[in-house]
């Protein structure tokens, strides 16, 4: 569904944002913003701020913010034309879609197959007269599913024999429709006429976010392989993208705090029975980035709970190849991921059975970090108290911390791998050096995803400078991190944009965003601060667009009209935006914060720029190159006390 640039500004501009939250979160007043605790996680004391001029909210203790759109999109599981339109109907404004929409009504077709499909298969469950029908049923109570739980999962049966096919067609659908949906296929040879996909197996219906049937997943009844199988990848479904029980789970995700992954559709509907309504299961593939992803929007804190058989186990190990997605992305939220296995190779749904609530309670709140848990698990395959095996159990083991190399994380278990093999940790850091990368799991750009608690802190310190030159720049800074700002920055050059905002230090991020704001909410600055815009060198590419974009509208223009300029151009302007308040400039006026930002931001650059040549000339031998590094950081020094001496806040 599309919709008109001038619809979208219209339908942001007649909702207020302090009006929208308040209708699910209580919020008071305090200045010109509005605090209340924050929706999207459990907290006692309110870090969840509404800002009536910007329009933006933002959580300072998750991270989470936006505009009134991606407020809508977060607490009810929707796309963004949905929000539109939801915010469209509470404003009493009529929309129209874009001409040539045709995907859209391509989309709500399939969605239509689906739906009639998961109808289908129900009633085919509850009052099909066979030996299969029969026999899924008795499946299924066997399984403790049965009495209202078909109802409550809107469990199917699928009895082939076309039975599908012939009766979507009757119902008016085509038939490259149902081929496309993945509920039928087109027969080899002959005539080309669709045959179902899924005869004879127990199916479990896979919805989006909102509670769509959008796949199908099978499981045979009897012997025959595959023992389940799911739907292709439609233009609905993607395997690497989805998970079974999303739509129910989120909301018990999000208040409780964490997610919980199985591996199977009984596994899911068995913990929701025991009160896990927080349990989703992948479909036919592992856990992916693009599902954690998914579940980032909802919390960062996922346990992974495994079969407790040798399958189980094996799956578990598997799991490690998700640290190659630890490192932090560029504007990602990152998941924290743990592992949990159950005891005497049971299965989920067993488990709740036999061993009860609080004992599968115990399990999860035993899960252990994934990267320990991996550590611990690739330990146990070398016998320590061999001397030949040592140290080649040492260089596999360091591997799994190659993607967080230079981390505090790496840190922390550098020493813990010392304590293992009884050595020093110079022994062990130096094994993570020249250990050679993970392979990394195939994924799509950006996802964003990032890893365990810890990963992509500061590194070392980067030590001490030459005598005389770079004093005042920041101490604690990793020697890698503080090459990339100073690559960033330019070394003081002309306006540019650094690609890599999370390697940048938060508080050079937070003075861009909070310059940019200003500009926005300040006419009266918006000519000091058009010229300023074009020596900074930008830490995030967001950033420097935002900044592009301000440079070519009217420097007239009211703030609304800039943040509606602003959200059809770069559409996560909001997330940019949402949290661009420090403290320290309250109360200010315009012109002097203006002033402050803008040293402070210069002044960060040089910093970072004295901080990462002194870490570059230590590396370097005397000579021509060295002498000339040495004079170019002494200038900089220089222009760092000029600015300081010269700086006067008007």
């Amino acid at each position: 569904m599309a919709f008109g640039d001038d619809d979208i500004r219209q339908v942001r501009e007649a909702t207020d944002i302090v009006m929208l939250i308040s209708e699910r979160v209580v919020l008071k007043q305090r200045g010109r913003d509005f605090w209340g605790c924050c929706p999207f996680h459990n907290e006692k004391t309110p870090s969840f701020k509404v800002d009536p001029v910007s329009q933006f909210y933002h959580c300072f203790g998750c991270g989470e913010g936006g505009d009134v759109f991606k407020f809508l999109m977060r607490m009810d599981g929707i796309d963004f034309p949905d929000a539109v339109l939801s915010l469209a109907r509470r404003a009493n404004i009529e929309l129209f879609e874009d001409k040539g929409t045709h995907a859209h009504g391509r989309k709500v077709r399939l969605l239509a197959v689906c739906a009639e499909t998961a109808s289908f298969y129900h009633l085919q469950l509850k009052r099909m007269r066979s030996d299969f029908a029969a026999a899924a049923r008795s499946y299924l109570a066997g399984r403790s599913l049965g009495g209202d739980v078909p109802a409550m999962w809107q469990l199917g049966f699928a009895p082939g024999s076309n039975m599908l096919s012939r009766h979507l067609l009757q119902k008016g659908f085509m038939r490259d429709e149902l081929v496309e949906a993945n509920v039928a296929v087109y027969s080899e040879g002959g005539p080309r006429e669709p045959r179902d996909r899924f005869y004879n197996r127990i199916i479990f219906p896979i919805s989006d976010l909102q509670g769509r049937p959008i796949a199908f997943g099978g499981r045979v009844i009897g012997a025959g392989e595959p023992k389940y199988l799911n739907s292709s990848d439609t233009p609905l479904f993607r395997k690497r993208n989805n998970l079974y029980a999303i739509d129910r789970a989120r909301a018990q995700i999000t208040s409780g705090g964490f997610a919980v992954v199985v591996e199977g559709y009984t596994d899911v509907i068995a913990m929701h029975r025991a009160g896990f309504a927080n349990a989703v299961a992948t479909l036919g593939t592992a856990l992916t980035p693009e599902h954690l992803k998914l579940l980032v929007r909802f919390t960062t804190r996922v346990v992974l709970l495994f079969d407790g058989d040798k399958a189980g186990l094996r799956a578990a190990d598997r799991a490690s190849d998700l640290i190659a997605t630890m490192a932090p992305a560029e504007g990602g939220r990152r998941a924290d991921l743990f592992v949990a296995v159950l005891p005497k190779a049971m299965d989920p749904a067993d488990f709740c059975e036999q061993e009860g609530t609080e004992a599968m309670r115990a399990v999860l709140d035993a899960a252990v970090p994934l990267l320990r848990f991996s550590l611990d698990r690739r330990l146990a395959r070398w016998d320590l108290t061999q001397p030949e095996q040592r140290a080649r159990a040492l260089d596999d083991v360091v591997s799994l911390l190659v993607p967080v190399k230079g981390t505090l994380i790496a840190a922390d278990y550098l020493n813990y791998l010392a304590d293992v093999f009884g050595t020093e940790y110079q022994v062990v850091a130096s094994a993570l050096g020249r250990a050679r990368p993970l392979p990394v799991p195939r994924t799509t750009a950006g996802t964003g995803i990032g890893g365990a608690a810890g990963a992509g802190d500061a590194g070392a310190s980067v030590g001490a400078a030459p005598a005389g030159v770079g004093a005042g720049a920041d101490a604690g800074v990793g020697a890698d991190a503080a090459a990339q700002a100073a690559q960033a920055a330019g070394m003081g050059g002309g306006g540019g944009t650094a690609a890599a905002p999370a390697e940048m230090p938060d508080r050079a991020v937070a003075l861009e965003r909070e310059l940019l704001l200003l500009y926005i909410e300040q006419p009266e600055v918006r000519e000091r601060l058009r010229e300023a815009f074009g020596r900074i060198v930008w830490s995030d590419a967001r950033h420097g667009s935002i900044a592009e974009a301000l440079l070519g509208s009217s420097p007239e223009d009211s703030p609304d009209a800039l943040f509606s300029l602003l959200a059809v151009r770069i559409p996560d302007v909001a997330d940019v935006l949402s949290g661009a308040r420090l403290s320290e400039f309250t109360g200010a006026s315009p012109s002097r914060t203006a002033g402050m930002l803008m040293f402070n931001i210069r002044e960060g650059q040089l910093k970072r720029s004295i901080l990462a040549e002194n870490a570059r000339l230590r590396q370097l031998a005397d000579g021509p190159e060295r002498d000339a590094l040495f004079q170019h950081i002494a200038e900089m020094q220089r222009d760092l006390t000029e600015l300081r001496k010269r700086y006067r806040v008007e």
